[in-house]
């Protein structure tokens, strides 16, 4: 019914069309009013066109109507474009269409001649080829210009549609001939486009000087084309270059701005390697830059200043004693404001730092937002550029009690840049900043500078500690970017004031280790185990000094700008970007495309269609699983520090590593018993590691809070802080119960048995394998005959998962599964087959052999899972235990 309904429909609007067409041509058409109607026909048979409306059963109207009215130009041209549509979507009228146009290729009027080529150039039907090249052949032999620049367009069209049928003809042998003997500029600008496109220009001292001496003749889009072509160009000797500049010289001075900065770039070009000569060429290009940048249109302007800011942080000393003609105007549009202050960074020196600044400082009080922000930035990279200037960190300090929330927002933002740069600065500037109310600040990024400024310098604040704190209490309600920040700074805070952060940082690892973001829970996992592994280390690690940073974060790298210098003139300069990051590499300047605009004879160089930049910027490793089996490399030899970054637990020190196409697959060594009492950093985190994310406050009251101890100095040292429970002890310990909760159910028990077989369970009593796919590495005879070795050695534990995970554990013929255990350093041996239902049961083993069985018991009210590992002896089968249920936990 809707296919029916559409069809009638279209019937509709084409007779609707038709008949208006019949009438159209019975009335006089030489009226205007007439005319007029016409048009209007045409515009409406052209929407219905644009909907997806067929309509090539109007040819025969349209025809007749446009031939009683042949003179009006603007009705021609709507018919051709209904010709090339319907010639594209129909080709049984695409013979009539041909037959309509070259009738009219043969018009007296030169005007239709070429429109009609055009026109033909671009129908694309490869059957109709023939007949088009053959008019292409006749219109480059036309007697007026106008046929001869679209049919010289249109040997470009045709390359694009069948290059071998242009080469065999001798089209481009055609155009190259026209290129030096034809009399008009315009031809012959359409000439040097076509020829560069087609990658056949070869540019020579005699095109470079007969070009130059027509170079008045051209049009001004023409000059920009040729001034390009000439830029490529490089001068035998110096005196050619001192010609080529005297004759082009009138450029700078030129109306059109396009003519200007084609100009501006030969310019810098030609002398680019002649540093004196530069020198005199910028103050010649300058003035003719600045009086761009003082014009009226603020799209002109933009562009002009956009490319002079490229020029300006190249060559600074050239634009700073002019700086006061970059202020920004009341009149200024908001990007043309933000451009501007980015041009008064640019030209920043010690001579005028001051003056900027004193500048920049008014416009914090604009009504924009982004503006005022902007402003803020730009005086902090002042403070960057030019540190011996005096004032400036003084403005940054004012901007702190400004009455706006985003000012000292983004001030402090600033601050913390600038400290990271200069850390001396900081006994003058942190206690302003502790001064600032955190909860005026909004956003993350303020939140993060605040909450870095008491962890990098808290030892100036005698608050730090219980700022922190509070922040700590609100960890779970804080962005992913805060709460990263509150895990760097309060364990780099407490190398310094252990004993005010005891409860502070345990409550974070805590909440850390339950976090739901990835990135936040591997950063707790990580400061936990390393301060569980060796506190010294993990004061070198997370207590080291923080490199000082050259410049701010957002200015671009050299070879970027170096890139974009080179490229000026062109939307790098506009997008702050090199052309391949949104030009599409694969698209050459060959490339199909239509130039039916009425422009395109103008020569315009299209360079290609633009592309997502991310496509290009991201390397995707895609390993085949015949490399799972190679090991990776080992740490290095001497490490005090192992390989920390795994989401879990492992094989011992020197253990083979798991394969290389799992996220993560390295253990921990027991911890070196530290002299006097062992660490005891958070009490009761046994659990917690095991991914038993138990509630904050059970694990801060383990740590204790500030206590009797708090304020007092460290005599004997971090580790005599942090208590006794002597993680490094390989001795299994008594079973230990935690309680976690599983998406909304009561409680479900997590039992971990530490020594021994869960309550006499094996995996035998979950069913044995349902169809197992092995690895060729270790049939089930060997694992079982292996196992049967080492289950003297053999620990287990029980985890209950909701129902919900049964889906992501089959997904993936089990693979996904496997991969996701994978990260606990341990390689899928077999696994049950594709579409197998509960009970499923999975073979894993380490490089260090250690072995693992995981077996999931058919559902009832949730999924239980049990697991067993073994090893050998000096094996730390606890942490291989913990880590496959911390990844459990984590589906």
């Amino acid at each position: 019914m809707a296919r029916g309904g559409r069809s009638g429909r279209a019937r509709g609007e084409v007779a609707e069309i038709c008949k208006a067409l019949d009438h159209l041509t019975s009335m006089n058409g030489a009226k205007p009013e007439v005319i007029q109607m016409k048009r209007d026909c045409f515009q409406k048979l052209l929407r219905y066109m644009t909907q997806g409306i067929d309509m090539s059963a109007a040819f025969v109207p349209v025809t007749k109507c446009v031939a009683l009215s042949k003179s009006d130009l603007p009705l021609k041209k709507m018919q051709y474009l209904y010709l090339r549509t319907t010639a594209r979507q129909n080709s049984s009228v695409a013979l009539l269409v041909v037959q309509t146009l070259l009738n009219d290729c043969k018009d007296l009027d030169p005007t239709i001649r070429g429109a009609a080529l055009r026109s033909m150039a671009s129908l694309r039907v490869p059957e109709l080829m023939d007949t088009v090249f053959m008019a292409v052949e006749a219109g480059l032999r036309d007697p007026h210009h106008y046929v001869r620049e679209a049919a010289v367009m249109g040997v470009l069209k045709c390359w694009h549609a069948d290059a071998a049928g242009c080469r065999l003809r001798g089209l481009l042998g055609e155009v190259e001939r026209a290129l030096t003997a034809d009399g008009d500029a315009q031809v012959v600008a359409n000439c040097l486009y076509v020829m560069q496109q087609v990658g056949a220009l070869k540019v020579t001292r005699d095109l470079v000087v007969s070009l130059l001496n027509h170079i008045h003749s051209f049009s001004d889009w023409a000059q920009c084309f040729v001034l390009d072509i000439v830029g490529d160009y490089s001068p035998a000797s110096e005196e050619e270059r001192f010609d080529i500049l005297e004759v082009l010289d009138f450029g700078l001075s030129h109306t059109n701005s396009a003519v200007v900065m084609a100009t501006v770039k030969l310019f810098l070009n030609h002398t680019a390697a002649f540093p004196d000569q530069q020198s005199q060429v910028l103050g010649r290009v300058r003035d003719a830059l600045l009086t761009l940048v003082s014009g009226r249109e603020h799209e002109v302007v933009y562009a002009a200043l956009s490319n002079t800011l490229v020029l300006a942080k190249r060559h600074p000393d050239a634009f700073a004693p002019l700086f006061t003609d970059f202020y920004c105007r009341y009149q200024d549009p908001s990007y043309l404001k933000a451009l501007k202050i980015d041009m008064l960074v640019a030209v920043t020196d010690a001579s005028n730092a001051y003056d900027i600044a004193e500048e920049l400082s008014q416009y914090i009080r604009d009504v924009d937002e982004q503006l005022a922000r902007q402003a803020i930035r730009a005086v902090a990279a002042i403070a960057l550029k030019v540190p011996e200037v005096n004032g400036i960190l003084d403005r940054l300090l004012l901007f702190l009690g400004y009455e706006k929330d985003y000012v000292t927002a983004e001030t402090l933002v600033q601050m913390a840049v600038v400290l990271r740069r200069y850390p001396d600065a900081a006994e003058a500037c942190v206690d302003s900043i502790v001064e600032v109310n955190p909860e005026t600040l909004a956003g993350p990024e303020e939140r993060a500078a605040y909450i870095w400024v008491l962890g990098e310098h808290g030892q100036r604040v005698q608050s730090a500690p219980y700022l922190l704190e509070a922040l700590v209490e609100g960890f779970a309600d804080e962005p992913a970017k805060v709460r990263l920040a509150l895990l760097a700074a309060v364990p780099r805070l407490f190398f310094r004031r252990a004993p005010e952060c005891r409860g502070a940082l345990g409550a974070l690892l805590a909440a850390g280790a339950a976090d739901a973001d990835v990135e936040v829970r591997d950063r707790a996992l990580f400061a936990l185990r390393l301060l569980r592994h060796d506190v010294h280390a993990a004061q070198e690690v997370l207590g080291a000094p923080l490199p000082l940073i050259s410049r701010p974060g957002e200015e671009q790298a050299a070879e970027v700008e170096d890139r974009i210098f080179d490229e000026m003139n062109t939307l790098s300069v506009l997008y702050r970007a090199p052309a391949y990051t949104f030009i599409d590499p694969t698209i050459t300047s060959v490339g199909a495309y239509d130039t039916d605009g009425e422009g395109s004879e103008e020569g315009g160089a299209g360079q290609g269609a633009p592309t997502d930049p991310t496509g290009m910027l991201l390397d995707v490793d895609t390993r085949s699983e015949a490399s799972a089996g190679t090991a990776a490399p080992s740490p290095t030899p001497g490490s005090s520090v192992p390989d920390l970054l795994s989401l879990s637990s492992g094989p011992a020190a020197g253990a083979g590593r798991g394969p290389p196409d799992l996220h993560v697959g390295i253990g921990f060594p027991p911890a070196p018993a530290l002299a006097g009492a062992g660490l005891d950093l958070l009490g009761d985190l046994e659990a917690v590691a095991g991914s038993s994310p138990a509630p904050a406050q059970h694990l801060g009251a383990s740590l204790g809070g500030s206590g009797a101890g708090a304020g007092q100095p460290m005599d004997g040292g971090i580790a005599d802080l942090l208590g006794g429970l002597g993680f490094g002890d390989p001795t299994p310990a008594r079973p230990v119960t935690a309680e976690v909760g599983v998406e909304g159910n009561e409680k479900t028990g997590l039992l971990v048995a530490c020594s021994g077989i869960w309550a006499g369970a094996t995996l035998a009593d979950h069913g044995a394998l349902a169809n197992p796919t092995h690895a060729p590495a270790a049939p089930p005879q060997t694992f079982a005959a292996r196992w049967a070795e080492l289950a003297h050695s053999a620990r287990s534990a029980q985890v209950d998962l909701p129902l919900g995970v049964l889906p992501a554990v089959q997904a993936n013929a089990f693979r996904d599964f496997a991969d996701h255990i994978g990260q606990a350093g341990f390689q899928t041996l077999a696994r049950p087959a594709a579409g197998a239902g509960p009970p499923l049961a999975f073979q894993l083993a380490t490089g260090a052999g250690v072995l693992a069985r995981v077996a999931l018991a058919a559902p009832t009210t949730s999924v239980r899972v049990v697991l067993e590992v073994a090893g050998p002896p000096g094996s730390n089968l606890q942490d291989a235990l913990e880590g496959l249920q911390n990844l459990l936990l984590c589906l």
